[in-house]
């Protein structure tokens, strides 16, 4: 027993569960450290398709009052292809026809059209904020100003069925002063005056009288508005219910990313110990060809086991073969540079972090507007998040929106990043004790 505790790795042991439980704490945790706050960064496109003034101030209302960038776009089109490149969270649309249904009494329709193929927390802020804004819209509706307009709508209806009313009390007033004063057909400048005089009266007399009627009208008629606005949501692209279609993306990427990182540990110990036997370019040339018969192969068993799972159709099965072989190339070169630099095992100091970190920006649980700036940069340089993204679009739909040339990007720097470090940082012919971890003769 005392020998046991005498060897060193007793305590490497102690040490290494102390190490991981440290770094998926800094790594994890501090990713969340913007929520919920960090929602406020969700982009909510209001398209005002009625243009009416009671509209404009339903628009301007939410932009004022509800807790994210609102933004304005000029066509559905235009806030479409915002939403399917995921630069926006929610369309509010203020339909055509919106004024013309408040002043008749009737709910006024709005249609809110959202992208589910997103992460889990995007999707429930963007059924939160329906909500939020069915109820803002309901009760700004019967606020005095809505009222006013309504009003001044109603108003001016009524006067325009009162003129033919009003020019018959003119003309009956004139005919009257007439009969009294016939002399005043001889003198049209008295005519004209008394013509005047006789309509403003019957302008301030139907003004006392239907005032009242209008007021009361206007707000009997903002008071029906009030939780009667009629929704409708339109899915982009539509997500099933069940969790398992939710978080597909997240654990096949994640299950992919730690088999490989794994693989690029195990090909680089033994690249360390052949490049004495077989050469250097070999053994690396050997690396880059073991690498990616593991990519090729990987993708093939872990689609085939999602099938099994959750239904998808054969042409997103090929389309997310093909989003896995590329994402598997990018973290494959991707770690092994890492790997390269660290020389092997050291090298988990600075993978296990990162694993962690890119699980936690990579969208699929806190969307990117959402993330604190070092994550949301981490978001867009390393290969989790572009795999993830893509995921989504592959089994639901999206815009490709630059998942893929980062991804080309990835494996390009980090495939020179490899040869730079292999020629300048393997040039020892002696052996190490990590060279001879794996070891590798001319009889292997």
């Amino acid at each position: 027993m005392k020998k046991w505790f005498k060897h060193p790795l007793a305590y490497v042991a102690v040490i290494l569960a102390m190490v991981c439980g440290l770094i998926f704490v800094l790594a994890a945790v501090s990713g969340f450290n913007k929520l919920p706050s960090g929602t406020q960064n969700l982009r909510v496109v209001v398209l005002d398709q009625d243009q009416s003034s009671v509209s404009k101030n339903i628009a301007t209302h939410l932009e004022n009052k509800l807790p994210f960038k609102m933004v304005t776009a000029t066509s559905f089109a235009n806030a479409k292809r915002q939403l399917n490149t995921r630069q926006a969270a929610l369309i509010i649309q203020i339909d055509k026809g919106f004024y013309q249904r408040v002043t008749r009494g009737q709910a006024p329709k709005l249609t809110y059209t959202v992208n589910q193929s997103n992460g889990l927390l995007q999707n429930m802020v963007t059924k939160n904020v329906t909500t939020q804004v069915t109820t803002q819209v309901a009760s700004q509706l019967t606020t005095a100003k809505v009222t006013q307009m309504l009003a001044q709508s109603t108003g001016k209806a009524l006067m325009q069925k009162q003129q033919a009313v009003a020019k018959q009390q003119v003309k009956q007033q004139l005919q009257a002063s007439s009969a009294k004063s016939p002399q005043l057909a001889q003198q049209p400048a008295q005519l004209k005056k008394l013509q005047q005089q006789a309509i403003a009266r019957v302008k301030r007399q139907q003004q006392q009288r239907l005032m009242p009627q209008v007021k009361k009208q206007a707000a009997a008629t903002a008071a029906t508005l009030t939780g009667q606005v009629a929704t409708t949501t339109t899915k982009l692209h539509a997500l099933p219910t069940n969790y398992q279609y939710q978080f597909a993306p997240m654990f096949l990427n994640l299950g992919a990313y730690l088999g490989i990182m794994l693989m690029s540990l195990v090909l680089t110990l033994m690249f360390m110990s052949a490049r004495h036997v077989i050469g250097k370019w070999s053994a690396l040339l050997a690396v880059q060809l073991n690498g990616f018969i593991g990519v090729l192969v990987a993708p093939l068993v872990t689609l085939g086991t999602l099938r099994c799972l959750i239904s998808f159709s054969s042409s997103a099965f090929w389309q997310l073969f093909g989003v896995q072989v590329l994402f598997g190339l990018a973290v494959f070169e991707f770690t092994l540079a890492i790997a390269f630099l660290c020389g092997g095992l050291p090298s988990m100091i600075l993978q296990l972090p990162l694993l962690v970190s890119q699980v936690v920006a990579s969208g699929a649980i806190i969307p990117r507007p959402a993330l604190n700036g070092f994550y949301r940069w981490l978001s867009t340089h390393t290969p989790m998040s572009q795999g993830v993204y893509s995921t989504f679009n592959a089994l639901y739909g999206g815009a490709n929106s630059g998942y893929t040339s980062a991804l080309w990007w990835l494996i390009s720097l980090s495939l020179l990043a490899v040869i730079l470090i292999g020629w300048l940082g393997y040039r020892s012919t002696k052996t190490n004790p990590l060279s001879r971890l794996v070891p590798f003769t001319a009889g292997n």
